[in-house]
């Protein structure tokens, strides 16, 4: 195709379409497949028939065969039954691997292609769009707005001229595969143009070539939307049933069939699952479907991840998307029924959910303050906890789910004997931050860092006016305090003095510099 193709023609003499060029040997068939339509009815194609009325088969014995068995299709309620069968060629040198892009390299696409369009000499009575072939009729080949469509005019040197070939007898009459080309798919320039099912029976440079009668039988029943599954009869056939109208396999073919990352089917479609659900297995993945989340594919860690916590039958039950690439450093997430699973190089696959969950996408997910999750949920302080790359997010009934990062989240993590978070992290009157936890506070400032303000201490010092009396903002945590090899109590120590808390529970407030009274202040926001 494109250039090359039309100088091969030009040497040959021979004006020699996408259908004609050199004779093949016939290829032995003693593995072919006679029975297409009933192999399509059990679900056993790799390639869906998406539903169509009309599907027919094109197959070869081997990739490098160009000697096709075809065969027509029609459904008839839940299954499909045939209309007829008949023999002819494909490319000279066979099939090439599904969505491989190429040019001229005489092979035949491999996958499942619409049929919306046709051309010949005249209507023999098809429902396709129709041309009719004129001496101005082309077909695109050169690397511009047309090609791999109709269009009329002089052409380029890689165009198709239709009027020569139909009046060799190829495109007597035609119906066009739509392979790279809408509305199967976007028109890629250089993967190939002008692959017909079209009379004159001869290995072709891309095109399904068979008997005139043939191609008319064909063009007279087709709608638009009816299919031909083309390629090695190993690529389009498998031993796994599945439900060839189900959305497993309507899912598989939207991924993209075999050529995605999926890969072939290495399972039959397993029904009867929770709540009437269904999967299958494919060697990249799997693809399950419910009532309530549809027909999602899952593999890699976050599958691994997913069946690790009883996968439907878990907390997380089954999936609600597909997955989701593209993330902030690499990472990827799916989401489920009951939360979601976030990957990332870094830190691995882990289940969120929840109100954590809502609490970490309302910072902004892996984007935010928090990054991606390093541990799953776990049970802390009278309700649950979950550890991410920036922090911890904390939960309980009463508190709800609380974000604890920062200076602060980092001195909460050596001091768990906080307990969970009772408030977010808050703005002190000095700017200065703090956050209330379940057996106290922890306060932090520039100066100092954040230091845990609990018990007598806190009562003091913020009868004191906290950092806005004349201590200032804590220095040290509560620290025991001795005497003479005697407990005295506790001591905290703050920018401008400490406060003593004796056995008895007297306390002591000293100041650096201590004015002529202590304040009596209310309570700063810290």
């Amino acid at each position: 195709m494109a250039v090359l193709k039309v100088l091969v023609a030009a040497l040959l003499a021979l004006a020699v379409p996408a259908g004609a060029v050199a004779l093949a040997t016939r290829a032995n068939a003693s593995a072919q497949v006679y029975n297409p339509c009933a192999r399509l009815s059990a679900g056993q194609t790799k390639f869906s028939g998406f539903g169509a009325n009309r599907v027919t088969f094109a197959t070869a014995t081997t990739r490098n065969t160009s000697l096709l068995t075809i065969t027509g299709c029609v459904r008839s309620g839940s299954r499909y039954v045939q209309e007829w069968q008949d023999w002819g060629y494909g490319g000279q040198y066979g099939f090439a691997a599904q969505n491989r892009e190429w040019e001229d390299t005489y092979r035949s696409p491999t996958g499942s292609f619409s049929f919306t369009e046709a051309l010949g000499r005249s209507n023999p009575g098809t429902a396709l769009k129709y041309y009719r072939i004129n001496a101005r009729s082309r077909w695109g080949g050169e690397w511009n707005r047309n090609y791999n469509r109709y269009f009329e005019g002089a052409g380029g040197d890689a165009d198709e001229n239709l009027w020569t070939f139909m009046n060799q007898g190829y495109y007597e009459q035609a119906a066009v595969i739509n392979y790279n080309r809408p509305p199967d798919s976007k028109t890629v320039l250089g993967a190939s143009y002008a692959i017909f099912f079209h009379a004159g029976r001869a290995p072709s440079a891309g095109c399904v070539s068979t008997s005139l009668a043939t191609v008319t039988r064909l063009l007279r029943t087709s709608r638009p939307g009816d299919r031909i599954i083309m390629g090695a009869v190993d690529d389009v056939f498998t031993p796994y049933s599945s439900n060839p109208f189900g959305a497993i396999t309507a899912k598989y073919a939207r991924t993209g069939g075999p050529a995605s990352w999926l890969g072939n089917p290495a399972s039959r479609e397993v029904t009867g699952l929770r709540s009437g659900g269904a999967y299958q297995v494919f060697r990249g993945g799997s693809i399950y479907w419910s009532a309530a989340g549809g027909a999602h594919t899952i593999g890699g860690a976050i599958r691994s991840k997913w069946a690790a916590g009883g996968a439907q039958n878990g907390r997380l039950g089954y999936p609600t998307s597909d997955e989701g690439r593209g993330l902030r450093n690499g990472g990827a997430y799916q989401g489920f029924q009951g939360g979601r699973i976030h990957w990332s190089p870094a830190t691995g696959a882990h289940i969120t959910q929840g109100g954590i969950l809502a609490a970490w996408a309302g910072s902004g997910y892996e984007r935010g303050v928090l990054g991606y999750p390093t541990s799953d949920e776990y049970a802390f302080s009278g309700g649950a906890a979950q550890n991410f790359q920036g922090g911890t997010i904390t939960w309980t009934a009463q508190a709800g789910a609380r974000i604890v990062a920062g200076a602060i989240g980092a001195k909460f993590n050596s001091a768990r004997t906080l307990g969970h978070a009772t408030t977010n992290e808050l703005a002190t009157r000095l700017g200065g931050r703090y956050q209330g936890f379940r057996n106290g506070y922890l306060v932090w400032s520039r100066a100092t860092g954040a230091h845990l303000s609990s018990g007598s201490h806190r009562t003091a010092w913020l009868n004191s006016g906290a950092e806005a009396g004349p201590l200032g903002f804590p220095t040290t945590d509560p620290l025991p305090a001795s005497a003479g090899g005697t407990a005295t109590g506790t001591v905290q120590n703050y920018q401008h003095g400490r406060i003593a808390i004796a056995p008895d529970g007297t306390v002591t407030v000293t100041l650096d510099t201590p004015p002529s009274s202590i304040p009596s202040a209310s309570p700063a926001a810290g």
